[in-house]
């Protein structure tokens, strides 16, 4: 009787550590501090990728996306439960809120974008291997400063 019931308590005990692991993984947050916004106007469209499919120019192709009204130079904006990995973000300010970059004839940004790392590319966008960053924590944040 008492056999079952120690190994009644070592299941338990495993089983719940098990879950608790678990739900850290899920609870991992990063928080994406945009500067540099000259336009209060318009929203803040972001993009976090965690592969390099789609980075940047595809939102369609991300993990997640958020949108946030645009009061202020500088705003803060989260992403929660992400399990543990490499990550990319590419952030479009949407000066007019038509929910699109708007581009010139050429195909270069007509509206301010950002992109994790700070990453530009030369007469490209960035390539995600340099935008890319590592969420292992609880708590990340992630400064990213806007371009014209």
């Amino acid at each position: 009787m008492k056999l079952k019931f120690i190994v009644f308590i070592l299941f338990f005990a495993l089983q719940s550590s098990f879950a608790q692991k678990k739900q850290m993984d899920k609870a991992n947050t990063i928080f994406v501090q945009l500067n540099g916004i000259k336009q209060q106007t318009g929203q803040v469209m972001l993009s976090l990728f965690n592969k390099d499919e789609g980075f940047p120019t595809h939102p369609e192709k991300a993990f997640r996306w958020s949108k946030a009204k645009v009061t202020s130079s500088s705003l803060i904006i989260s992403f929660d439960g992400l399990p543990p990995g490499a990550y990319a973000i590419a952030v479009v300010h949407d000066e007019n809120s038509n929910d699109v970059m708007d581009r010139n004839w050429l195909g270069f940004p007509e509206e301010p974008y950002g992109i994790s790392n700070n990453a530009t590319g030369t007469f490209s966008p960035p390539k995600f291997e340099e935008a890319k960053f590592t969420v292992t924590g609880k708590r990340d944040t992630i400064k990213i400063e806007m371009q014209p």
